[in-house]
């Protein structure tokens, strides 16, 4: 429920009817913008990325940004690749440079806390946020519904209330340039995050793990027990 999802920070949205046939899954750089491209060539004006990070940890949030390039001229950000891939030097510099340009992007962070998670579960929370993500930033912006698409990272879109066109792209985050800008959107907001639990609870090492189920992460949860922060329905923690 969009009650249920802490929205932390908002400055755009989009997207929902599924559409396989209309861009090529050729693989080209991401500088190339090659699907941001077709799109324009078919009509859209505004195509909007979104992406999640978080998604495995089996403590804290889910983080899911959309972003959207607000001009057709831009030239590409320098060294953008699926956030996984850069060092967090290069994410943060890539950060700052999308999100201090508010005159050529917009982006959204939506957070959903584990608390939530465990009231449902990881996709269904995923899909909620990345529908309230989509929805709020075409709100926001007032984004012509018919003339904008998304385009998602993942097997899978969420359902929208909105008639707008939306498409899941597998290892999108590598391969369509507004996926990668929320990606690592997204990744920068889960570390600045999760930096702060690290600061309430050290015993974790969430500074090193990220929330991820390292070997001394779940070492650590044997010993001194889970925190609230902890996703309950998680695998290592079930049961305790």
């Amino acid at each position: 429920m969009r009650t249920n999802i802490s929205l932390i920070l908002t400055i755009c949205s989009l997207s929902n009817v599924n559409s396989f046939n209309c861009l090529s899954m050729k693989v080209a750089p991401l500088s190339k913008m090659e699907p941001e491209n077709q799109l324009r060539r078919r009509g859209f004006s505004s195509i909007l990325g979104s992406d999640e990070s978080g998604n495995g940890c089996v403590a804290g949030p889910i983080v899911v940004s959309t972003c959207a390039m607000l001009r057709e001229s831009l030239d590409p950000i320098d060294g953008v690749d699926d956030s996984k891939k850069l060092s967090p030097d290069e994410r943060r510099r890539i950060f700052n440079e999308i999100t201090t340009n508010k005159l050529d992007y917009a982006w959204n962070v939506v957070v959903v806390e584990s608390g939530i998670i465990d009231e449902t579960d990881v996709p269904t929370a995923t899909k909620e946020a990345l529908k309230q993500s989509i929805e709020d930033l075409v709100e926001e912006f007032e984004l012509p519904v018919a003339e904008t698409y998304s385009i998602v990272d993942g097997h899978k879109t969420p359902k929208l209330s909105i008639p707008m066109k939306c498409r899941p792209w597998v290892k999108g985050d590598a391969q369509v340039y507004t996926i990668a800008l929320a990606s690592i959107i997204a990744k920068c907001t889960h570390d600045n995050l999760v930096l702060q639990m690290h600061e309430r609870y050290p015993q974790y090492g969430f500074k090193d793990n990220k929330g991820y189920p390292t070997r001394d992460h779940v070492a650590a949860i044997h010993k001194h027990g889970p925190c609230p922060l902890h996703r309950m329905t998680a695998k290592p923690l079930k049961g305790r």
